[in-house]
């Protein structure tokens, strides 16, 4: 879940969607919180974004409030490093914050990798099951996936679900409790010590004194 989002306030306006347009380049987007976008396909234009760009942003239903223009500050890379890997994304993020947000229940990144792994790894139509109800842009091949492991999408789930709004990252794994017969750093077991060491619970053994002149007889 982004931590960027403002408090709800007297300016914000709730939508059912939001068609988002990246100008020049005409790539498709989803306002997924008040300064970031998330554009779920593959765009060579946006992997390497020439110039400036400009979000258009037109509120659903129509009427709902004026179309907003703004520039974008930056585009984020999700996902392989591999051009030709379809498991790709980017996050678009504004110089300045929306007056729209998006009406989508929260949800948590495992409900995000299940609506992944229902879409064959769609984002669009992923992101759509869970409230994103914008206009799916038409495509010239299906973004459909097959053979993807639920590991896999969730591993992917989570670059996404960091910058929506609504989304709840996984919770950071616990630490592992010591096991019982890990020795204890603040309480070591005098049992364990080097076995060559000199017990210092154990009584000094007799030496004589340099010093007498009647050292102990021997036996």
């Amino acid at each position: 879940m982004s931590d960027s989002s403002d408090p709800m306030d007297e300016a914000t306006v709730l939508v059912t969607a939001a068609d988002v347009t990246l100008e020049p380049i005409g790539a498709r987007a989803l306002l997924v919180d008040r300064d970031a976008l998330l554009a779920p396909d593959q765009s060579p234009l946006l992997a390497d974004p020439q110039g400036e760009l400009t979000a258009v942003i037109t509120p659903v239903p129509a009427g709902s409030g004026p179309v907003e223009r703004i520039a974008v500050a930056g585009v984020e890379h999700l996902g392989s490093d591999d051009p030709a890997s379809a498991m790709t994304a980017n996050v678009v993020r504004l110089t300045e914050r929306s007056r729209y947000v998006v009406r989508a229940e929260p949800f948590t990144q495992r409900r995000l990798t299940e609506a992944l792994l229902t879409a064959d790894g769609d984002l669009w139509a992923a992101m759509r099951e869970l409230g994103y109800d914008s206009e799916v842009p038409a495509r010239p091949h299906s973004a459909a996936l097959t053979g993807l492991s639920e590991e896999r999408l969730d591993a992917f789930a989570g670059g996404p679900c960091r910058v929506i709004r609504t989304c709840l990252p996984h919770p950071p794994h616990p630490p592992h409790p010591p096991h019982p017969e890990d020795p204890d750093p603040e309480n070591p077991d005098p049992h364990d010590a080097d076995p060559d060491s000199p017990d210092p619970c154990s009584p000094a053994p007799d030496t004589p004194d340099i010093d007498d002149p009647h050292p102990p007889a021997g036996p």
